[in-house]
């Protein structure tokens, strides 16, 4: 063959090949094509209507959370289920310290939620400059639909050789964040494992930029020397709780709360007078209230003032006061019968040094059941009572207990009313 009839062979072939290439392209894909029809008519999950697949889906949010990424890469019908199952994404947990990359993946996690409200918690590991400001600055900027806020801390930033007043430790929530605006924000919760210092000042900006908040939890939180604002009215906040015994409440002066029904405080460095102050200010319906006695922050008298201001009290606990305290409680509640009158839940939690364990005198036992006949307690717990009660009070506790009250005086192991 000539020179010029092979060159034409070889384009012949090349074409050829060309075509069977795109023959065989077409096969690949005609073949990859009814393959997921298969696999959608033999997946149990693809034959579910979207409404049940997607609630099955959601139960992967107790998964790690990695969970919905997950699911976009074991096939196609299960990624279309997924990216059509908003509430899917509407978790987002974030651990600090996070690489600059994480920033550009929030935006699209969110729009995948489709405008849905947001549960976002952040955690943070060791020092407080792991904080991430170009991924927090994307949650504040998401924060009209953030509806769930947690912080939390997963070890001991002193671990690393600070101590709590160290510039270091100090945390900054915002960064460049110039506002936060969080309208759909109903809870707030600040928890660590240990004590690490936040700003009070930037606590409160979150419950101001929260106007619909109804519960703001704050343990073994820190506020250092921070100062909050003179008084920051929250009209809405309906339940506060720190920690019971080492959490910074300090805060908590600060507060008006016309709406709250549930308090829990330490008074670590809430002084009695604080306290009225705050009650008589915000003159809320209280039905809950537990306060610690382990600092000595108030006085019996501070006690009794602000209970009379809290007629629609129904659940009282008090932890580690002493005896004296409590039998002087027992005093109070029969002298002044209009002293919680709504009364239905009672806890005490004596405090207890084991060289001089707690004991209530008989006569302090008959004052409680004097202070019961006059309330429809439905529950009441006390420990740790090492020394049964006299037989009379008993008798007059299981009375009551016939009669479908719950009641519990002894050790956390020894009821002696149901014995």
């Amino acid at each position: 063959m000539s020179v010029e009839e092979l060159h034409a062979r070889i384009a012949a072939i090349d074409n050829e090949i060309d075509s069977q290439k795109k023959l065989l392209a077409k096969l690949e894909n005609d073949k990859s094509s009814i393959q997921r029809q298969l696999n959608a008519v033999l997946d149990p999950m693809a034959r579910l209507p979207l409404e049940i697949s997607s609630e099955i889906f959601l139960q992967s949010i107790a998964w790690p959370q990695h969970a919905p990424t997950s699911l976009l890469q074991i096939c196609n019908a299960w990624a279309d289920i997924a990216l059509a199952t908003p509430a899917l994404w509407t978790t987002v947990h974030i651990h600090f310290p996070c690489s600059d990359h994480f920033a550009k993946v929030l935006p699209i996690w969110f729009e995948r939620a489709r405008s849905r409200p947001l549960s976002i918690s952040m955690s943070l590991s060791g020092l407080a400059s792991n904080w991430n400001h170009r991924v927090s600055d994307v949650v504040w900027s998401h924060g009209g639909h953030l509806k769930h806020l947690e912080i939390l801390d997963s070890d001991d930033p002193t671990d690393d050789g600070f101590a709590f007043d160290d510039e270091s430790q100090k945390m900054d929530l915002f960064g460049n964040a110039t506002s936060v605006s969080l309208p759909l924000l109903q809870t707030l919760t600040i928890r660590c494992q240990h004590r690490r210092e936040f700003r009070a000042s930037q606590i409160c900006q979150l419950l101001c930029a929260a106007p619909n908040v109804v519960e703001f939890i704050s343990d073994k939180v820190w506020t250092g020397n921070d100062p909050a604002p003179e008084n920051l009215v929250v009209p809405t906040l309906r339940r506060v709780i720190f920690g019971e015994t080492s959490s910074d409440d300090e805060i908590f002066a600060y507060l008006t709360l016309p709406a709250l029904e549930a308090l829990s405080l330490p008074m670590r460095y809430i002084s009695g007078s604080e306290l009225l102050a705050c009650v008589e200010r915000s003159a809320a319906p209280l039905q809950d209230l537990a306060l610690g006695w382990k600092f000595g922050m108030i006085e019996s008298v501070q006690l009794h003032s602000c209970l009379r201001l809290i007629p629609t009290l129904t659940r009282f606990k008090i932890w580690r006061p002493s005896v004296q305290v409590v039998t002087e409680l027992f005093v109070a509640l029969v002298d002044s019968p209009s002293l919680l009158p709504n009364l239905r839940d009672l806890t005490i939690h004596l405090y207890h040094a084991d060289r001089d364990p707690p004991n209530l005198s008989e006569s302090s036992w008959r004052t409680l059941i004097r202070a019961l006949s006059t309330r429809r307690v439905e529950r009441l717990y006390i420990v740790p009572i090492l020394v049964s009660p006299p037989m009379d009070v008993l008798a007059s506790l299981r009375d009551l207990v016939a009669n479908g009250a719950e009641m519990h005086i002894g050790t956390e192991e020894l009821n002696f009313v149901v014995i």
